[in-house]
């Protein structure tokens, strides 16, 4: 970095007073104290100076804060305090880097994405962080090239990744002065999940609470690759989701292996509840609005693709039957589903070397689309951060065909899993991002 300017963006209208305490559901209440992130990579416009487009992005992320307003708020206990405290904007120089250079040699890591082109360093080191800090924080990096990266940053605590993508669109769409052309957002999470009891006697979850540790790294799974991948599961119309999540649990657990043999191994999926339910949930419907279903294996049992995709196929069809089973009320259904998670969460063994893995899809969600003035990104990144262990997220490649897994494991067990003959066989470690 060259140079760093930082400011607090407040809604450009106060909030009423009548909407100043927004509850959380358990949901929201119980989710790992990280921040839901995306980062987009804008190539330069050469006709739009890059001070006209600082002033733009800050103007209409100033006016989108204003229905967007609880992230100009703070957490305090089980609600968020809409206090117009403002969310932080940052803008960074990157000294001799350009964005093609960049991309056709992109972090190994992407704890170096995370350090650089986050906001992060503006939040204390603590895992408490988004308790306590700002519930947004987004960052502009301009390249040397005038290419830009925008990094933004929501509580996990009041965003899963469908509410950062409507807050992105928002906001896109509010810089182009479209704002007419999306929804308002709705925080009206207790309205599907109950809120937490006041002195949160729902502890379970915090037993299996994945470590923030360990390293990520990005593999690419060409659309070629993935339809080879879908002859070999040999399962009637196999979804690309199903079939690299299958892949990676088993070279996963290949890799841990090589430690324990008796372990249980179990997979982790979040499923986005508005998709699954369109006529009762809005797409603008912010907050932790996903169910968890879970696929374990037998101990000393290898896991198999074709059984695995089988498996997941058979805990979407779970779900859809839950929610038919309705009788239209969110409330109700949210209470069943909260049931059937921390049920399914109390028959855990918890013993030592058991495998809690996880993989959460952003696949087609529109993040491609944000285009704030500068045109639609070329590149997207998203995760959560700090980053958690044995949690893999999945994105779309920026040809909508491919998806590209950002595995997070132990050092350890990177190294075999990174070697995994297999794996290799349908996936490229970090190649070049071609745009």
């Amino acid at each position: 970095m060259e140079k760093m300017s930082v400011e607090t963006i407040k809604p450009s209208s106060a909030t009423p007073q009548s909407l100043r305490t927004l509850h959380l559901s358990t949901v929201d209440y119980r989710m790992q104290s990280v921040y839901t992130y995306a980062c987009l990579f804008y190539t330069n416009d050469p006709s739009i100076p890059r001070e006209e487009t600082t002033q733009k992005l800050k103007t209409s992320l100033s006016q989108t804060l204003t229905s967007f307003y609880p992230f100009a708020g703070r957490i305090n206990g089980l609600a968020v305090d809409c206090n117009d405290e403002g969310a932080i904007f940052i803008e960074a120089t990157l000294g001799n880097s350009t964005l093609s250079a960049f991309l056709n040699s992109p972090a190994p890591d992407s704890n170096e994405i995370q350090q650089t082109l986050l906001p992060l360093h503006h939040v204390p080191k603590t895992s408490e962080a988004s308790i306590t800090w700002p519930l947004l924080l987004v960052k502009a990096s301009y390249f040397q090239c005038g290419g830009m990266s925008l990094g933004i940053c929501m509580s996990h605590k009041l965003a899963d990744a469908a509410s950062l993508s409507a807050f992105i669109r928002a906001w896109a769409a509010t810089a182009r002065g479209e704002s007419g052309t999306v929804g308002k957002p709705e925080f009206a999470g207790v309205n599907v999940y109950p809120p937490p009891p006041p002195h949160d006697a729902f502890k379970v979850a915090e037993v299996h609470k994945p470590k923030i540790t360990g390293v990520t790294k990005r593999f690419v799974f060409s659309g070629s690759k993935i339809d080879e991948l879908k002859a070999k599961v040999a399962q009637p119309r196999p979804t690309r989701v199903q079939c690299v999540t299958a892949l990676l649990w088993r070279c996963v657990c290949a890799a841990a292996a090589s430690k324990t043999t008796t372990s249980t191994k179990v997979l982790f999926q979040p499923a986005n509840l508005r998709t699954k339910i369109p006529s009762l949930l809005s797409e603008n419907l912010i907050g932790n609005l996903i169910h968890t279903s879970m696929t374990s294996s037998r101990k000393g049992e290898e896991i198999d693709i074709q059984e695995t995709v089988k498996e997941l196929r058979e805990r979407g069809e779970e779900l859809t039957s839950l929610v038919q089973e309705n009788d239209g009320s969110t409330t109700a259904l949210g209470s069943k589903l909260l049931v059937k998670m921390f049920n399914d969460y109390s028959k855990l063994s918890n013993e030592p070397g058991d495998s809690m893995y996880a993989v959460t899809s952003w696949c087609r969600m529109p993040f491609y689309e944000a285009n704030f003035g500068k045109g639609c990104p070329v590149w997207v990144v998203g995760n959560v951060a700090p980053r958690l262990e044995l949690v893999t997220m999945l994105l779309d490649s920026n040809d909508f065909k491919g998806i590209e897994a950002w595995v997070t494991l132990s050092e350890e067990d990177m190294l075999s899993f990174e070697q995994n003959p297999e794996l290799l066989a349908f996936a490229s470690p970090n190649p070049a991002v071609i745009f």
